[in-house]
């Protein structure tokens, strides 16, 4: 049944992979974990998320920085991502990433997070991303079905289809509820799908 599910959602998210998990803070957790966040690195978010958004980047071992939102979406505004990135951070030409400048950690991981059913403006952000080596995780927990215009693409792009991976969470109270506690992965890598089935299982 599991499988099933799995097979159907990430058919309805348009995306080659999901991995059922038990919760949506699993889900956030494995996907930073499958995507390379490793101890200290600094993991770019918004401050006006659940405590799970930072408590699955501090359980992967990164550590949460913020960028504030644009208060028409209350999603993240990429023009403060981008200022954040060219005035906190310095880049490291050798090892190609943004080194955050007070605390000398790399700056590995951006999770644009999605509310109120709208998804973050999310062009800018994945041409941010491209161009500081960062890997995109999406907080889908609350934005199952939503839907983003994407002008590169010209067409209309799925919550959780967009970014390397994304988290969902199936807590009763979200838009798709399950009986109890359950959440999942999507993603269009195959290694990142298959890294999230091993931390799974285990």
């Amino acid at each position: 049944m599991v499988l099933g599910f799995e097979q159907d959602f990430a058919r309805f998210c348009e995306t080659r992979h999901c991995v059922g998990v038990g919760s949506g803070t699993d889900a956030l957790r494995f996907a930073l974990l499958a995507t390379g966040v490793r101890s200290g690195d600094i993991v770019l978010t918004v401050p006006n998320t659940f405590i799970a958004t930072t408590e699955a980047i501090s359980q992967a071992g990164g550590r949460p920085a913020f960028v504030d939102i644009d208060e028409q979406t209350f999603t993240m505004d990429p023009v403060k991502l981008r200022e954040y990135l060219e005035t906190e951070c310095t880049w490291d030409a050798t090892n190609k990433r943004a080194v955050h400048k007070r605390t000398g950690h790399a700056v590995t991981a951006v999770v644009p997070v999605h509310l109120y059913g709208q998804m973050a403006e999310m062009d800018p952000i994945l041409e941010l991303a491209a161009q500081y080596h960062l890997k995109v995780i999406e907080d889908a927990c609350q934005a199952q079905g939503a839907e983003y215009f994407s002008p590169k693409e010209n067409r209309w792009c799925k919550a959780g289809s967009m970014g390397h991976a994304a988290a969902f969470s199936f807590y009763p109270g979200k838009n798709l509820g399950a009986c109890g506690e359950a959440g999942a992965v999507t993603t269009n890598d195959e290694q990142v799908a298959q890294t999230c089935r091993l931390l799974r299982d285990h």
